[in-house]
């Protein structure tokens, strides 16, 4: 069954989603940069774009390049609501599409293991996505491999919200003027709070007084307010996240806000804790058992089932979960109203991303702004006061990557060379510093009318459609009620599970694997028979 004609496009979209689209439908340009911030609404866009695509019919396949495996089904749901259906169970080894899909959202990953399999796959006309595009730069091997991959697509559209990387390197198709990346089109955080799409974020910055002994055997003792050579403000800025007065002090003062928010009306609002490392993760999750008795969710890229555990969070009514880079970026919990950046990572890219957990709305009136605690170190004070202004990739030749696994790679071989250097931490208490308050700059309250923000919601932005299944998911329904009912014909008939695939196969055409949906009906109805009639009928030893 081949996948049916797409109707006409029935979803609203925000003001900007719509200049963006009209911008990219004039010009239709084969390579396309959009720059929108985190939680504006990129991926409903990049829908806009292929399906009017498709509509044309100037393509016939699809492939959404994203950067980690926990967003894939993130990302096929929302394009299932415009009737565009993707796979984002695909495997490198399967090789194929199934007859009834759009085409796939696949990881960076998966790209760089076989670049051939998916210039093959292109070979067709074919638009491609490539969401958060900055992990690829013309030198990394991900951008390499994407240049090989998707260099004969008809279009490729890339998206990010931090359009740039520090290590200077070109990021592919991207087109650059005077060393500066140009964006087709463009929208801030500033845009985004003057239009109510996104939430103010509000800052409490916690200073204190830091001790402990540095690498090079001293004995320090600085508030966040003292100038320190950078190695020692590196220590301070540790020593404060790994000192439970500090930590525990600013974790409760997060936890009051949140159970204010929870009571003010909306009961599911929840938190995020970026942690410096696994153990640290462990740490902070030990500190708020302790300190406010809550057990949070655990994320790191240890745990089995990572992708799982931050999708059943955001499904769920639970009030914290701590994790290690696993919820940088792309990950929309519109929920999360509350964080706790406790990493040492100290880069404009990883302190947006993680802000941008917070900046996505819900459907509340009561739901205008989130607060994102952080350390009153002057590095992280400057990224918190720019987070409104807008960035560009440059060109540049120093060596430094911007890369969020590299960084967090970095960060960790930093502490265990303090550890052997000789870095011990020994106090730390934290006291408010300042708050930065992005709301009333903006004003939101003036974003609303009398009518409530169901108008405001018309005015500023589209509302969120419900979320469905997609055929993917459908499938994997039948497949497992296939695997039960092949066991039962198995054990019925004493028939082994090869003979009773291969029946199927048969009949039905295409393997489990690249069936289409009324295939696996198909081959579910047949077992179901087989066990009501009590008659097997089929292949034999």
């Amino acid at each position: 069954m081949a996948v049916s004609q797409l109707g006409e496009w029935r979803l609203p979209l925000r003001g900007w989603q719509r200049d963006a689209f009209d911008t990219w439908s004039g010009e239709r340009p084969a390579d396309a940069l959009i720059v929108a911030t985190p939680g504006a609404g990129k991926t409903q866009l990049a829908a806009r774009v292929v399906h009017a695509a498709l509509g044309a019919r100037e393509i016939r396949r699809v492939l959404i390049v994203v950067p980690r495996e926990h967003l894939k089904a993130q990302v096929a749901r929302v394009f299932a609501q415009s009737d565009i259906q993707l796979d984002h169970a695909f495997a490198n080894a399967t090789r194929t599409l199934a007859s009834d899909v759009h085409g796939a959202v696949v990881t960076y990953q998966q790209v760089t293991a076989a670049p051939r399999l998916f210039r093959d796959l292109t070979r067709v006309p074919s638009i491609v996505v490539l969401d958060e595009i900055h992990h690829a730069g013309e030198e990394a091997t991900w951008g390499q491999a994407l240049r090989d991959a998707f260099g004969g697509a008809r279009f490729r559209l890339s998206m990010s919200g931090t359009p740039f990387r520090s290590d200077g390197a070109a990021i592919p198709f991207v087109r650059y003027e005077a060393g500066l990346s140009v964006a087709d089109f463009s929208y801030d955080y500033a845009s985004a709070l003057q239009d109510g799409v996104c939430r103010a974020l509000i800052f409490p910055l916690h200073g204190g007084e830091a001790e402990w002994i540095s690498r090079d055997g001293r004995a320090m003792h600085a508030s966040f307010d003292a100038k320190l050579e950078r190695r020692h403000e590196s220590e301070r800025l540790r020593t404060a996240l790994t000192q439970p007065a500090w930590v525990g002090d600013v974790l409760v003062k997060a936890h009051l806000r949140l159970s204010a928010m929870r009571m003010a009306g909306h009961p599911d609002a929840g938190a995020l804790v970026a942690a410096m490392n696994q153990d640290h993760a462990r740490f902070i999750a030990d500190l708020l058992q302790k300190r406010v008795g809550v057990t949070p969710e655990i994320v790191v890229s240890d745990i089995d089932g990572a992708s799982r555990r931050i999708s059943a969070f955001a499904k769920s009514r639970d009030p914290w979960i701590v994790a290690v880079h696993m919820i940088s970026e792309g990950v929309d919990i519109p929920r999360l109203r509350v964080g706790v950046f406790a990493s040492n990572v100290v880069t404009e890219m990883y302190f947006r991303q993680f802000c941008g957990r917070f900046v996505r709305t819900t459907s509340d009136r009561a739901d205008r702004e989130a607060y994102v605690y952080v350390p009153d170190d002057h590095r992280i004070r400057r990224l918190a006061a720019e987070i409104t202004v807008d960035v560009r990739s440059a060109l540049r030749s120093r060596l430094e990557t911007d890369d969020p696994g590299a960084l967090l790679a970095a960060a960790q071989r930093s502490d265990r060379a303090s550890d052997e250097g000789g870095y011990a931490s020994i106090n730390a208490i934290a006291t408010e510093s300042q708050t930065l308050n992005f709301g009333p700059l903006f004003n939101p309250d003036e974003l609303y009318d009398d009518a409530g923000p169901a108008a405001h919601r018309g005015r500023a932005g589209a509302v969120a459609t419900a979320e469905q299944p997609t055929n993917v998911e459908r499938k994997e329904g039948l497949r497992r009620q296939l695997r039960a009912l092949v066991a039962s014909v198995s054990t019925t008939f004493g028939i082994d599970h090869k003979w009773i695939h291969a029946t199927l196969n048969q009949r039905c055409g295409n393997s489990v694997a690249t069936a289409t949906l009324s295939e696996l009906e198909a081959r579910r109805r047949i077992a179901a028979a087989w066990l009501s009639r009590r008659q097997y009928d089929g292949i034999k030893p």
